[in-house]
């Protein structure tokens, strides 16, 4: 099953969980497995109408994923990391 890796900021929703392995088949279908199980995930890595927020980038397998490319197959080894972008000021 692939894994879903959680940047710390995200933790919050998974209760300290780095990493989780979930049972989905595409991009989205991961992120939507972790909102499944922890509540709160899914809105930080989605807009409201569906589009990966702009301050957040994925990667499958260490390489960068379009956001336009969210429904992307993924298969069991795969690891999908999400990373949240920081602002400074």
């Amino acid at each position: 099953m692939p894994s879903v890796i959680i940047p710390p900021p995200y933790r919050g929703p998974t209760r300290g969980k780095a990493e989780i392995t979930v049972a989905a088949d595409t991009l989205r279908g991961c992120i939507m497995a972790v909102e499944e199980q922890h509540p709160g995930f899914g809105e930080l890595v989605f807009a409201p109408n569906g589009t990966v927020h702009r301050y957040v980038t994925l990667f499958l397998n260490g390489e960068v994923v379009d956001p336009t490319e969210i429904d992307r197959a993924v298969v069991e080894d795969d690891a999908v990391e999400v990373l949240a972008a920081i602002a400074g000021g």
